[in-house]
């Protein structure tokens, strides 16, 4: 279980970086990770990472507990993680939506800390939360 985890972890730190830096928001030395592959796979990677984040995290629940338990709290966990993940994907949502919505320098200034941040603060939670109910029906 311990080297799962933690190859989990490694994983969601990557993706964390790639959802991060994906798009060049704020100047355009920094970011535009979705093109690492090329500009042909810029928009599969756009989908990809996000997708990945969330299976990621979820995996991570599932190798802590021994399985998925949901409760108020991992549910809490997941949907504050997931609503994260959109603000921070915002620009490629809209997109899909065929909308037009243009945040400011300050939004992408905050998201770039707030999304990397609480996601990990978020994920280590939802893993630790499972090994602790994991635990708990064990005394049981």
């Amino acid at each position: 279980m311990g080297l799962r985890s933690e190859i989990l972890a490694l994983a969601f730190g990557a993706l964390l970086v790639f959802v991060t830096f994906g798009d060049g928001q704020i100047y355009w030395f920094i970011g535009n990770l979705d093109t690492i592959f090329g500009v042909a796979f810029w928009h599969a990677l756009d989908a990809f990472y996000p997708l990945a984040s969330i299976a990621v995290f979820l995996l991570y629940g599932w190798v802590k507990g021994k399985g998925l338990k949901f409760n108020a709290t991992t549910i809490l966990l997941l949907v504050s993680f997931v609503t994260v993940l959109v603000l921070v994907n915002i620009d490629d949502f809209v997109q899909l939506l065929n909308v037009t919505v243009a945040p400011s320098k300050v939004y992408w200034t905050v998201m770039m800390w707030v999304y990397p941040v609480y996601s990990g603060i978020a994920f280590f939670l939802f893993g630790k939360k499972h090994e602790t109910m994991r635990a708990s029906q064990k005394i049981l």
